[in-house]
């Protein structure tokens, strides 16, 4: 009882850290979580951010799609997988470095987490230079930046991505 106690008071710790960090201090837009993704970097709103965590064990399910990559338990609660690498038709994520999972946050009641190379940290909007618009590899794709490290990220739009049918379809 007690362990389930601070698990809920973990998560809601992690929610109101999230709901600050997505309240800009300055009137501007609010900072974005960068994320990298195999070769490729993403900037998700932390309003869509649940957590980050160690890449758990994750047991496969059978009879679904190869980006589906199955179940992981993530402090008690278990998680739906998805590989969005695989997802826009590259290779499947390798575990090296260990990769992490960006679990979605509770509000958008998805119960999903996407594998990640690694998360590095907030990009305020002021920090980054917007690129020449380019077409999206993929619907929830939006508009790429550089930031002050040279890296380019490129907006993920996490609502398209959860409505997109092969997010929502999952069997083969």
């Amino acid at each position: 009882m007690e362990h389930a106690k601070r698990l809920a008071g973990l998560r809601d710790f992690s929610a109101q850290l999230a709901q600050r960090l997505a309240e800009p201090k300055d009137g501007g837009a609010p900072p974005r979580l960068g994320v990298r993704v195999g070769s490729r970097g993403y900037l998700v709103e932390m309003i869509h951010v649940g957590e980050v965590v160690p890449n758990a064990a994750i047991a496969p399910v059978p009879w679904t799609r190869p980006w589906f990559r199955g179940l992981a338990n993530v402090r008690g609660r278990l998680v739906n997988v998805y590989d969005l690498q695989r997802m826009n038709g590259g290779e499947a994520l390798r575990g090296e470095p260990p990769l992490q999972l960006l679990v979605l946050a509770d509000a958008l009641k998805a119960n999903a987490a996407l594998l990640i190379t690694r998360a590095f940290g907030l990009r305020a909007a002021k920090d980054l230079q917007a690129l020449p618009a380019q077409a999206a590899a993929a619907p929830w794709e939006g508009a790429s930046y550089r930031d002050a490290d040279g890296t380019t990220l490129t907006e993920l739009n996490v609502p398209r991505l959860l409505a997109d049918e092969r997010f929502t379809s999952i069997g083969i």
